[in-house]
């Protein structure tokens, strides 16, 4: 169970921000100027602050004035003097997914050119992830070169074929040595099948 929400927390402050007497309980000298921010939590670990606001407190009755209810004047003194910034760790979520994003995107990029890298010096044991389309719909299986020449290249073909991703993982899992049926495809025939996606990756061991 993912739990998430949002959540409220009262920022530290500086005794600069002191902003005078009471008007409730007329305490001297208790108010004082705090930054108030709301944020997105996921297993209560910060996503992203949505907003913040001004309040004040009194030190004393803990009446609590939102920036709704400060007089303007008072607010621009108190935006004057400087509150407090939200801290990095209230980002922390949208940085980090940010970073995974990034990670992911590197990754993608080093694969696509490991596969253009074997593709254009082929070699005796690839495996080559196969996606067509038949009819509509998907077929997915392996080819493992069998020989390589200047012009062509040999695979032998699975035994076995699957219709989805996770039917395919499967047959990667338990089939992965059952090969029989010869094909031969140009260097040219080959590169088609890249270009129309139908080489999704090459394994190397």
């Amino acid at each position: 169970m993912i739990i998430f929400g949002t959540k409220t927390k009262l920022l530290s402050n500086s005794p600069e921000n002191f902003l005078g007497d009471c008007d409730y309980c007329h305490t001297p000298k208790s108010v004082f100027a705090h930054k108030e921010v709301s944020y997105f939590h996921i297993f209560w670990i910060p996503i992203f602050p949505y907003r913040s606001k001004i309040i004040t407190i009194c030190g004393h009755c803990k009446r609590v004035n939102s920036q709704s209810d400060i007089n303007p004047q008072t607010l621009n003194e108190i935006r004057a003097k400087g509150m407090p910034k939200i801290p990095k760790r209230y980002f922390f979520g949208i940085i980090l997914i940010a970073l995974l994003f990034l990670a992911i995107i590197i990754v993608g990029i080093f694969s696509l050119s490991k596969t253009d890298a074997y593709l254009d010096d082929p070699k005796i044991g690839d495996v080559y992830k196969i996606e067509m389309n038949e009819s509509g719909r998907s077929i997915y299986t392996l080819y493992r070169v069998a020989d390589v020449t200047a012009d062509s290249i040999t695979f032998l073909m699975n035994d076995y074929e699957a219709t989805d991703r996770k039917s395919f993982r499967k047959l990667q899992e338990q089939h992965a040595d059952n090969y029989s049926e010869k094909i031969v495809l140009s260097r040219a025939e080959v590169l088609e099948l890249y270009e129309e996606n139908q080489i999704s990756s090459i394994k190397r061991d």
